[in-house]
């Protein structure tokens, strides 16, 4: 098999143990994300390929922290793409990476995020998250992915496109991508959608996705009685917890617009709720 002469170069520069499971995940990260942007140039391209013949290959592996190489193969995609190619191929990847990272920074600090409005799958979303973990769990960590050309060759130095992140910009990119995933983990999964929500209790924990919870709500048009209430979305959650901390705000005298699951017990009747999206927060006009 020919490998190309250009590289992609990931860098984990990490100063504390990394767990051998989540450093798989993060090299499976880069792995699937990369066949989604190739199978997605070769469309583009008017080009066919099986996503399962999209393959990296680790070439070099160095202790400095954590340093490798990896080469394109070209036995199975020799009739679209040639060795020849890498090197635009991985420079428009990493640019394609490093435009996808800054857009998850960005997500992880809107206010609200729609799952119409997301540019990217699940799957997408997940990988991105992988590769985040290693160093945004590290403190002082630093994240490298470089097009460059390969280090045994004349211009071994040369680097075509690169992103550089430190652990906080990993974290934050890990953050927007966990919340992308989940958004799209429940689009159009709510059994009530647009209903209101009133806080009925409430406690100074921070809002929860799931375990027990002192925090608790009336839907009317579902049950009349309090029940303990779950949020789905990270983003919500800290919604919540800004009301509660905030004492110019009073979850007690607002209406939650909200979509939402309900679960029952063996009786078929109301035992709590998950909130899957607040869609606004409504003044309560009954109050002063």
């Amino acid at each position: 098999m020919s490998y190309s002469d250009d590289r992609i170069e990931i860098h984990f520069d990490v100063h504390e143990p990394v767990e051998l499971v989540e450093l798989t995940l993060a090299f499976q990260g880069l792995g699937r994300d990369y066949k989604r942007f190739l199978h997605d140039r070769a469309r583009s391209d008017g080009k066919k390929i099986n996503v399962e013949d999209v393959k990296l290959y680790i070439t070099k592996i160095e202790s400095n922290c954590i340093l490798a190489e990896l080469a394109g193969g070209s036995s199975i995609l020799g009739a679209v793409y040639s060795v020849m190619d890498y090197q635009n191929i991985f420079t428009d990847y990493v640019r394609n990476f490093r435009d996808t990272v800054t857009y998850f920074r960005g997500l992880s600090k809107a206010k609200e995020v729609r799952a119409a409005e997301i540019e990217t799958t699940k799957a997408g979303a997940q990988a991105i998250a992988d590769l985040m973990g290693v160093v945004g769990k590290n403190r002082s960590g630093k994240f490298a992915l470089r097009a460059r050309a390969g280090s045994e060759t004349s211009d071994g130095r040369k680097v075509y496109a690169e992103i550089e992140l430190t652990s906080d910009e990993a974290a934050e990119a890990q953050r927007g991508a966990l919340i992308a995933k989940k958004v799209l983990d429940y689009r159009g999964g709510a059994d009530h959608s647009n209903v209101l929500l009133y806080f009925q209790q409430t406690s100074t924990d921070d809002a929860k996705a799931v375990g027990r919870t002192a925090d608790k709500a009336i839907i009317r048009s579902i049950s009349k009685d309090a029940l303990p209430v779950h949020f789905a979305s990270e983003l919500d959650q800290a919604r919540i917890n800004d009301m509660k901390g905030d004492p110019n705000q009073n979850p007690f005298k607002a209406a939650f617009r909200v979509d939402v699951n309900v679960e029952l017990d063996r009786h078929d009747l109301p035992r709590y709720y998950r909130v899957l999206h607040i869609h606004e927060v409504l003044p309560d006009e009954g109050e002063e």
